[in-house]
């Protein structure tokens, strides 16, 4: 049997009061609380975060959102969008096309204002889904907000170098955990997160197998239009990135900051075919390990932490994923902090893979510089890749798990929570159906 029930919402949720009331001043005090807090300590942190940047004159080393600008500055220009370096550090732009569409606002306006502006949006980002997994509002979402900068290292990093991360997750929590009715189809912020970066189109497949068929088709048609568009508007460009022909970008999959099933395969069986071989397989793996368990757990009503497992594994199964990709890793310390009713096995490996995604001990005792990653000894290339490990038993043990409960029984969970959905919502004053 289940270990925990369905829940009407969907995702866990804690008692707090919010601070915003109906008056404008309470909804300024409460923006000011739960946004401008974590903004604040964005702002002073940021310079710390990648070596070259300075708090006063304030001057942060954001060195993607670099790239971003100047990808975009070629598309302005007429210039080929791969065929331009950043400024310092000469990385090239490897985003898809549609991407750098995306981002045109960036090509006017000087550095410093998009600097502040594009942390803010991570701010944005990061508190619309601290607030859709059940984070209560006010001071307990401003304060958590701002813990989490400072001590999640792919949160932090993802904040120093001005990385695209966190919007992409928030734009899918937008679709998958809603907190109101929506003023368009859920599925496009994923489908526009998948055209941006493509691996959030992990989400589409996941919600097809959670009975979601709606939200997956018109992710996958958000998808097309926007991948299209790319190519209607730089068609040359789109060419160039779908059949591959696009800069390699900084460092090989061996690099200890890639902590994907690529990296762990690649460090302890190397370069060649058998490598990148065991690699490809072991990221396919996981992610249909994780649709499969995260459809259970999606049912059954525990809906935060199958998201969390989805965007995890959408890290674990790409070729190349930098430490400050695995921003996922904040649904799922909430998941398994709050959500009682996921078995206590689970809630410990989790919290424990979440507290050492945070630090991400790899980078601080290892060496990394040029290829020392291809002479670590055994105990070295244990301690690499502790993150793709544990995640692979995570999903392993939570499989078995599916394996050993009575069939049916996530399906017959999702039917008795729509029916107090509905019960809910024929009772006078009731709450009113959740949003679906």
């Amino acid at each position: 049997m289940s270990t925990g029930r369905p829940v009407l919402v969907g995702r866990p949720v804690l008692v707090g009061r919010p601070v915003l009331v109906g008056r404008p001043a309470g909804r300024v005090a409460g923006f000011l609380v739960e946004y401008g807090l974590p903004f604040l300590v964005a702002v002073l942190l940021v310079p710390f975060v990648i070596t070259g940047g300075r708090l006063w004159p304030w001057d942060p080393a954001m060195i993607d959102l670099d790239i971003y600008r100047v990808g975009v500055q070629a598309l302005v220009t007429g210039q080929g969008i791969y065929d331009v370096l950043s400024p310092g550090w000469h990385l090239a732009y490897i985003y898809p096309p549609f991407a750098a569409i995306v981002m045109l606002p960036l090509a006017v306006g000087p550095v410093w204002l998009w600097r502040l502006l594009w942390i803010a949006l991570l701010v944005w980002a990061q508190q619309s889904v601290l607030r859709r997994c059940g984070v209560p509002r006010g001071w307990t979402l401003g304060l958590v907000g701002a813990a989490a900068l400072v001590a999640i290292e792919p949160l932090r990093t993802t904040l120093g170098y001005g990385q695209v991360n966190t919007i992409l997750m928030a734009l899918v929590v937008l679709d998958l955990l809603p907190d109101r009715r929506r003023r368009w189809p859920r599925g496009i912020g994923i489908g526009i997160a998948a055209a941006i970066k493509l691996t959030p189109a992990l989400f589409g497949v996941f919600a097809l197998f959670a009975r979601r068929a709606r939200v997956a088709w018109t992710s996958a048609a958000a998808f097309g239009v926007a991948t299209l568009l790319g190519f209607v508007v730089l068609p040359v460009e789109s060419l160039r990135f779908w059949t591959g022909d696009i800069p390699a970008g900084t460092s090989g999959p061996q690099y200890v900051g890639n902590q994907s099933m690529s990296g762990l395969a690649t460090r302890f069986f190397g370069l060649d075919l058998p490598g990148r071989a065991t690699g490809v397989l072991l990221g396919v793996l996981v992610a249909v390990l994780a649709v499969l368990v995260a459809r259970y757990w999606w049912l059954t009503g525990h809906r935060v932490f199958a998201v969390a497992l989805v965007g995890l594994a959408t890290n674990l199964a790409s070729p190349l994923a930098w430490t400050h990709h695995f921003v996922w890793v904040l649904p799922l310390l909430v998941a398994v902090i709050t959500d009682s009713g996921l078995p206590i096995w689970a809630r410990r490996v989790g919290l424990a893979w979440g507290v050492w995604i945070s630090i991400q001990l790899p980078l601080t005792v290892l060496p990394y510089a040029l290829d020392a990653s291809a002479h670590y000894t055994f105990g070295q290339n244990l301690l690499a890749n502790v993150t793709p490990l544990v995640g692979l038993l995570l999903y392993v043990g939570l499989f078995v798990d599916l394996l050993r409960r009575p069939r049916g029984e996530a399906v017959e969970a999702e039917r008795a929570a729509a029916g107090q959905e509905h019960g809910a919502a024929a009772e006078p004053g009731g709450p009113g159906p959740a949003v679906r």
